[in-house]
């Protein structure tokens, strides 16, 4: 009545992967992870790095038309924001020029130094962590010259200007506006 080749399927058996089958994915997913992880944090940080240098470009110019304007040198950021706004990561920029400002992105503080002998110097440097409320961020464990920074100058008096970026140690005191 029953023929050899007939089969009986077990109650409750449930066809899925073996074990080999999840292991293997689950390395093939793993490895792809690592190497795309590290790719994805590179692009972000040359976005950041991007948006910190177009930032630190665009001041000079608004200083220069400050200067053309009034005929006085802007004492603070009010006194650029008549040309144009300078935004920080809590609105536009204000107080005194000297004050430090973290840039739009939070993850950089930008100072201006100046100006001595008509030029202005200004660094943009990465803050360590995120900053909270109005609390500048940095840890006392990272030395100043190992890390990542911007640094442009401005001269006033004959228009001169430079801009480096690399590793402060690498940059620092190599800017030329004279």
């Amino acid at each position: 009545m029953f023929s050899k080749h007939h089969e009986t399927k077990k109650i409750g058996h449930i066809d899925g992967f073996s074990l080999t089958e999840t292991i293997i994915t689950t390395a093939i997913i793993g490895l792809a992870s690592s190497i795309a992880y590290p790719v994805y944090l590179n692009a972000t940080n040359n976005s950041t790095q991007r948006m910190a240098k177009a930032e630190v470009v665009a001041i000079p110019p608004i200083i220069s038309a400050y200067v053309n304007e009034t005929g006085v040198l802007p004492t603070s950021w009010d006194d650029l924001a008549s040309i144009s706004v300078i935004s920080t990561n809590s609105g536009p920029a204000t107080g005194e020029i000297s004050t430090p400002i973290i840039l739009p992105t939070s993850k950089y503080e930008l100072t201006i130094d100046g100006p001595t002998e008509s030029i202005y110097t200004l660094s943009a440097t990465p803050l360590i962590k995120e900053p909270e409320d109005d609390e500048v961020a940095v840890n006392p464990d990272v030395e100043e010259v190992n890390i990542f920074a911007i640094q442009s100058c401005f001269n006033i008096s004959n228009g001169a200007s430079d801009l480096k970026s690399g590793m402060l140690s690498d940059i620092k005191d190599k800017l030329n506006c004279g």
